[in-house]
Order: C-alpha cells, then structure tokens, then sequence
C-alpha cells in the first residue's frame, strides 16, 4: 500500500496512542469517573480500533509482532507492579474475575496479522468486532441481562450474546458492502454465518481467551466465506443453525455446561466445513452414547469446556489432514479412531466403577469393543470396501489408545472427574489414531 509512513513512525504512533489511552482510562477510573467494567471495555475498544488500523500502517510482519511483544511486557508490569497498577492498571485489572483477556489480545492481533497482513477484510473486519460487539455485549449483559446460562466459571447472558451477534452482524455486512463486488444477499448470508459463530465462540470462551479465539476464528470463517456462491453459504447457515440448536436442545441430558455445548455446535461445525458431513457421525456417536453412560446427577452440568476440545481436538487435527490430502479415506478413519478411544475410555471407566470386582482384562475387552462397533463399523460403512483394511488398522488404534490411557490414569476404580483425565484421553487417543498412517492408501 503505498503512502505509507513506514514501520517505525508507525510503530511510534500505535505505542503512543495505546498509552494515551491506557493513561487516559486509568485517571478517570481512579477520579471515580468510570466504574470497572467500562474502564475495561472502553480500552479494549480504543486498542481494538487503534490495531484495525494496521493495514493503513504497516505491511511488513515484524512491526505487529514487535508490538505484541512489548504490550505484553508493559501489560505483566501493570498486572503485577503495585504502582503502576495502581496508578493506570486500574483501567484493565479492577473487575472482579479472572481473566488472561488483556494478555490474549496483542497475541491475537499478531497471529491474525500473519494470516491477512495488509488485507483490511480479513485483519479489520475481525479486530473491529473483537474490539466493538465484545464490549456491547459485555455492557449489555452486566448492565440489562436477565436470562442467563450456564459458562466457564459463572454465568453469561442471552441479551448480551444477541448484542454481540446484532454488531457483528452490522460489521460485517456493512463492510462488505461498502468495500467489496459481494453481492447484497452472499454478504447478509456471510455476515449471519460470521456474526452466529463468533457468538458462539464468545458464549464459549472463559477467562478472557474469547479475546484470542473471536479475531482468529473471525479470519478464517471470512477468508472460507468469500469465495463461495449464494447456495452453499445458504448450506453453511442452515448447518451451523441445526448443529446450534441440536446441541442446545440435547444439553440437558449430558454434564456439559452450557457453553461446552455450544462448542460441541463450534467444533462440529468446523468439521463440516473443512471436510464433510460424514465426519460428524463418530462425534456423534460419542455424543449421544456418552449422555446414555453418563446423564447429570441432580440436573448437575459441571464439565467445562476444556472437555469437548480435548476430546475433539485429535479428530480436528486429522481433519487439517485431510483438507491437504483430501483424496486419502486413511484420515477420517483415523479421526474416527481418535473418537472410538474416547468412547472406550469412557465406558472402561463407567464398567470399573458399576462392576468393582471385575477384571480389567474382561473390562476392556468390553469397553474396546464399545468403541470399534458403535463408531468405527458405522464409519467404514459409510466409506465402503476400499476402508476395511483402514477398518482393522483402526480396531487396533482403538486397542492401543485404551491401553495408554488405562495405564496414565491413577484410581481408575473412583472414576477419576478432573481435567487431567480428559487429557489423557486427548494423548492416547493421537497415539492410537497414529496406526493409520501405517496403512498404505
């Protein structure tokens, strides 16, 4: 972009007008003139709009980082210096929760530049709805929200999320109407699809990680949008409207909390979009099977949302696999497997607990067994004959995952709830999944 005034004066200006605004915010917090939440929101829209303007700034990758990097030195001065924060920090640090949001925020506009440098659709789009809809929504909830549910460490409201997805929505279809050849409906469509799934990736977030998760998720889902026609975002958004409303109608029958469900909706959507539907019958699978094992007990929905991620997360690195090798059945089948193991886990587990005085060899013959017909059978099904020999490999993976976990996991008999378990399962279920590679395609 030409005109520019270079990395340095830049760089100059950005520091500048953060600590003016930082310094700005914390004299009027300390005068009383703001209450806690918006000192918070009012820098976190003054950066966000500050960053937004980088493409006008920079087209090199090393001033955004540099940036981050010293935003995140003065941010840990603030945060744990007694004097400073108690003379600016008290624009960021004063509310009442624990939150890395303010850590998370130059990281993100980083990561985000290296995605889209110098492309204001793909980098401005995302830090304008991180800086603006977050802090409507925020505001809205602390100050008008009544109905609310459940979230990672407390509780977020209904009038809040629809804040956050009205402004986005705005946003993004203004954007791409006033600056770009996109059409008037494929823009509405990619502004729905944007502006619903960042509402469900704020629901979802906790302690201030929504911050890192809505600019990045925000880049690929305008990035993946853009190039498709009027019918299949059409298709995108009655998916992503099915997954949300199917996942929200079936939370009360599993311990997830609420926004753990809503990243069921998240996940299952981005695996859909990066592969296809057939991916989601083993998550699936898992899903409904595991409510079976495992219903609340007195309405109690305690799993955060660290346990969806942890146990999607091996199938979502199978499915980048795939989206370079798109042709190779190998890679759903060892999604699948990581799945099967979460399964198999799950119900070795659920077996020790009811049958105390059984054998663990006959436990986990069962429990593997659980795993290989309930999910992988139905996906080589699905694939047909040229997966069977997949198919066994798979059984095996299922095996070799179960073993692992089984022996990483202390006081197997007491049905171990904390997070370490979940990511054990995570771990074992990338090893046994593993075994695929070895078969040829």
């Amino acid at each position: 972009m030409s005109g520019l005034p270079g990395p340095l004066p830049g760089m100059a200006l950005v520091a500048g007008l953060f600590t003016l605004a930082i310094i700005g915010v914390g004299t009027a917090r300390r005068f009383g003139l703001l209450s806690a939440e918006v000192a918070r929101k009012s820098v976190h829209v003054q950066l966000g709009l500050i960053i937004a303007a980088f493409p006008w700034l920079f087209t090199a990758l090393w001033p955004a980082w540099c940036l981050a990097g010293l935003s995140l030195v003065v941010l840990a001065l603030m945060r744990w210096t007694p004097w400073l924060r108690g003379r600016v920090g008290g624009s960021l640090h004063d509310v009442q929760r624990v939150s890395w949001g303010d850590f998370c925020f130059p990281i993100a506009a980083a990561v985000v530049w290296t995605l889209a440098p110098g492309d204001w659709l793909r980098f401005s789009l995302p830090m304008v709805i991180l800086a603006v809809s977050d802090a409507v929504a925020a505001l809205i909830g602390s100050s008008y929200g009544r109905l609310r549910y459940t979230a990672a460490g407390g509780h977020k409201s209904w009038e809040g999320s629809f804040a956050f997805f009205l402004v986005t929505l705005l946003v993004v279809h203004v954007g791409l109407l006033l600056g770009t050849s996109v059409g008037r409906a494929e823009s509405l469509l990619i502004a729905t699809n944007v502006a619903l799934l960042l509402t469900l990736v704020e629901a979802l977030a906790w302690e201030g990680f929504d911050n890192l998760f809505i600019p990045i998720a925000g880049v690929f889902t305008i990035n993946n949008s853009l190039s498709l026609g009027l019918g299949a975002l059409g298709e995108r958004s009655a998916a992503l409207l099915l997954l949300t409303v199917g996942c929200w109608w079936w939370r009360r029958r599993t311990t997830l909390d609420d926004a753990a469900v809503l990243a069921c909706a998240v996940l299952g959507f981005e695996l859909w979009t990066v592969c296809s539907w057939r991916w989601l019958v083993a998550p699936a699978t898992l899903f409904a099977v595991y409510s079976a094992l495992y219903p609340p007990k007195d309405g109690l929905r305690a799993h955060r949302t660290v346990v969806p991620f942890t146990i999607m997360l091996p199938g979502l690195v199978w499915a980048l696999v795939h989206a370079r090798m798109p042709s190779d059945p190998r890679w759903l089948l060892a999604a699948t497997c990581t799945y099967a193991i979460h399964l198999a886990m799950i119900s070795l587990l659920w077996k020790a607990r009811r049958w105390p005085q059984a054998s663990w060899p006959g436990l986990m013959a069962a429990s593997w067994l659980v795993g290989v017909l309930a999910v992988v059978v139905p996906t080589a099904l699905l694939i047909g004959r040229s997966a069977w020999v997949g198919s066994v490999v798979s059984a095996g993976g299922v095996l070799l995952g179960l073993l692992v976990a089984w022996g990483c996991l202390p006081d197997r008999r007491q049905l171990p709830g904390h997070e370490r378990r979940w990511l054990t399962g995570c771990l074992a279920a990338l090893a046994g999944s593993a075994l695929l590679i070895l078969v040829r395609p």
